[in-house]
C-alpha cells in the first residue's frame, strides 16, 4: 500500500512538474558530475532515466558510496551543503535529470494553477523521504563491525517475512556498506553457520 502511494506521488509529480515551474533537463554520460555540495546554486534533481551515485570524500581522501540513485529518485544538494566533506553525485551510465531551482519552487505560481501547492507538498514529502534514506546510510556506516553493518543492512531491507531479496551483486552490496567483498562473504558465511541467517541463491532469510 505504501509503495502504491509513493508511486502515485511520483506519477503526479512528473505529470504536473513542468506545468507551473521552470525546469531544465540535462543528459549525462557515464561518470559525469551531476551536482555537489560545493555548487553555489541550490537545486532539486529528479532522475527520469539512468542511474547515479551519491559519493562522499572526506578530508583524508576516503571515498564512500552514500546511496545509489535510479529512475524516479529525487535528490538535492540542500541537505549536504554544510558538510565539511565533499559530497557529489555522478552518473553511472547515460542519465537524464530534470532540475528545479529551489527558490523557484517556493515562489507563487504566476499561472495560478490549482495544483501548485499540492506539487510543492509532494516535492518536499519526497525530499524528506530522500533525506531519511541518507540518514539511514549514515547510521549504517556508524556500525562498528562488518557483522553489525551486514545485520543492519539486511534488517532495513527485509520484507515482513524477514526475507531479503538479493537483486544486485554481492560486490555492489559490499561497496554500499563499505567493506571488502571477501569480508562480506566471510561474515555472511559465519552468520549462516551460527543460524542467524539462511543464505540461498537469490534470498537471505533473517532468522534471529
Amino acid at each position: 500500500m505504501i509503495e502504491t502511494i509513493e508511486k502515485d506521488k511520483i506519477i503526479y509529480f512528473r505529470k504536473n512538474l513542468s506545468n507551473c515551474v521552470n525546469v531544465s533537463k540535462k543528459v549525462y554520460t557515464n561518470k559525469q558530475l551531476i551536482i555537489s555540495n560545493f555548487s553555489t546554486k541550490k537545486q532539486i534533481g529528479f532522475i527520469t532515466y539512468g542511474k547515479a551515485s551519491i559519493i562522499k570524500t572526506d578530508i583524508n581522501g576516503n571515498t564512500t558510496i552514500m546511496r545509489e540513485l535510479k529512475e524516479d529518485d529525487i535528490f538535492s544538494n540542500l541537505f549536504f551543503q554544510h558538510s565539511e566533506d565533499e559530497i557529489y553525485i555522478i552518473s553511472n551510465n547515460e542519465t537524464e535529470v530534470i532540475f528545479i531551482d529551489y527558490y523557484n519552487i517556493l515562489k507563487n505560481c504566476n499561472k495560478g494553477c490549482p495544483f501548485h501547492n499540492n506539487l510543492v507538498v509532494t516535492l518536499f514529502d519526497l525530499l524528506i523521504k530522500d533525506n531519511r534514506k541518507q540518514n539511514e546510510k549514515i547510521e549504517l556506516l556508524s556500525q562498528k563491525t562488518v557483522r553489525d553493518k551486514i545485520i543492519y543492512f539486511l534488517k532495513q531491507r527485509m520484507n515482513k517475512d524477514k526475507v531479503f531479496k538479493v537483486t544486485t551483486s554481492y560486490k555492489a552490496i559490499a561497496e554500499y556498506i563499505v567493506v571488502d567483498r571477501s569480508n562480506l562473504m566471510r561474515e555472511l558465511n559465519k552468520l549462516e553457520k551460527e543460524g542467524t541467517i539462511e543464505k540461498n541463491k537469490n534470498t537471505i532469510i533473517i532468522k534471529k
